[in-house]
């Protein structure tokens, strides 16, 4: 019996020695393991010496990009891709790191992160949200370079990756700005832009670089099918130094992932999948939707319009020669042309509208038709002028324009024009000769 209570005995001092043991090995009280995590962030941030590229989408809105450097003095400088100003001129807050249901890093004093958070609307945001972003962010890891947050009430991922020296002299000289506005300026000169997923089958791309709520800093990749439906993709994009990045892990179309915009040359830009593949991007004389698809009373235009004097550049028509004659009698008369526009205003009615100007009142001339549509020709009728004023039958709309469209049909397609800064221009060319045609840009009312 003596021997089986020494060996209970030294079976509890073991234990308790090897408990201990283990405790004083691998136990640390939590506020040791939250104060490593809190050095651990926080010289992670610091020792980056050229500073980091921070990618952030925002909740309701698109996505956006940052340049930061982080002192120990729980100072950082910003740059970003909101405004023109943020884009070239930096602006120095402070930021926390610390300790609350994780390790948190927090920007407590107003930047241009702040701005996706203001509650004021600032950028076009929503009252009392904005674009629903964080400016509190929950440590998740480090990833080599790379180091992840997690927004704490919207949920969204922030990624920071160290920047190389010539980025960070490329933010410093202000070069995120000239680098927006160069592929800015590509889409615009460019508007229909479109990749080649598979050979001859062309896939538009569409950026949307605008602050708005609902569709701004995104982009839309968009194939028209066999059977005229269109298969569609969207992302939330940032621009970045380099490139112009796809936010969430890419954007996935047709079984590939798309991660990026980036210039292979000077002139020539690209689409990148996670593969490293390329995707050169060309433009489309028209755009790639057919015109008679696009143009209805519910589609993704409804009018024709000519804005101004002139008429879009590049362009050959038997139209030029009725629209000179329309513009000589306003001048005759000391008139300004504002608009004309041909538009289908329900299922059956159209209307052509002509908004002039004298001295510095605004006047309407209008009448409406009856349409009807098959396949790509639309053929007028029942045409009537308008009983709200007197102005179409008084001479303010020349005899040969009102004849152009009394009773017609057109094919309806688009114009392609010589001058490569025109673009989505829409026409009626008259079913007989196809030489002349209306047109002027396709617009939505």
């Amino acid at each position: 019996m003596k021997k089986i209570l020494f060996y209970i005995a030294l079976l509890f001092v073991v234990v308790g020695c090897e408990k201990s043991s283990y405790v004083a090995k691998f136990e640390k009280l939590p506020q040791e393991r939250a104060a490593e995590q809190i050095s651990l962030v926080s010289t992670s941030l610091t020792a980056a010496s050229n500073g980091w590229i921070a990618t952030l989408p925002t909740q309701a809105g698109g996505g956006y990009a940052f340049y930061m450097a982080f002192d120990k003095e729980q100072g950082v400088t910003m740059y970003g891709d909101i405004t023109a100003t943020s884009a070239q001129t930096s602006a120095k807050s402070y930021y926390r790191v610390k300790q609350d249901m994780g390790t948190e890093l927090v920007f407590d004093t107003y930047n241009y992160i702040s701005l996706l958070n203001d509650p004021n609307g600032t950028l076009g945001g929503a009252n009392k949200i904005g674009y629903s972003s964080d400016i509190e962010f929950t440590f998740d890891k480090i990833a080599g370079d790379t180091m992840m947050f997690i927004g704490k009430k919207f949920r969204q991922p922030f990624k920071l990756v160290k920047a190389t020296a010539a980025q960070q002299t490329s933010y410093l000289a202000g070069n995120l700005k000239t680098n927006i506005d160069k592929l800015t300026a590509f889409f615009a000169a460019n508007r229909n832009s479109y990749i080649e997923i598979t050979p001859g089958i062309k896939t538009g791309v569409i950026p949307d670089f605008s602050n708005s709520l609902a569709n701004g800093k995104r982009i839309e990749l968009s194939t028209v099918n066999a059977d005229k439906s269109v298969t569609s993709g969207k992302a939330k994009i940032a621009n970045t130094i380099d490139e112009l990045t796809i936010l969430n892990g890419g954007l996935v179309f047709q079984g590939i992932v798309f991660v990026k915009i980036a210039w292979k040359s000077a002139t020539v830009l690209a689409m990148y999948d996670r593969t490293g593949k390329e995707y050169i991007i060309n433009n489309n004389p028209v755009p790639l939707l057919e015109f008679k698809d696009a143009f209805k009373f519910n589609g993704a235009y409804n009018g024709i319009m000519i804005s101004g004097r002139n008429l879009p550049a590049g362009i050959t028509s038997g139209w030029n020669n009725l629209w000179a004659q329309q513009i000589a009698s306003y001048d005759l008369n000391n008139v300004g042309m504002e608009s004309m526009q041909f538009r289908l205003m329900n299922a059956n009615t159209a209307k052509l509208e002509v908004w002039f100007v004298s001295g510095t009142t605004r006047y309407l001339a209008d009448a409406s038709y009856t349409y009807v549509i098959n396949d790509d020709v639309i053929t007028l009728s029942n045409y009537i002028p308008s009983v709200s004023n007197t102005n179409w039958n008084n001479g303010w709309v020349v005899t040969n324009v009102k004849n152009y469209f009394i009773n017609a049909s057109f094919r309806m397609s688009w114009v392609p024009s010589s001058d490569p800064s025109v673009s989505n221009i829409g026409g009626l060319y008259k079913i007989g000769d196809l030489t002349n045609f209306y047109y002027g840009r396709a617009i939505k009312n």
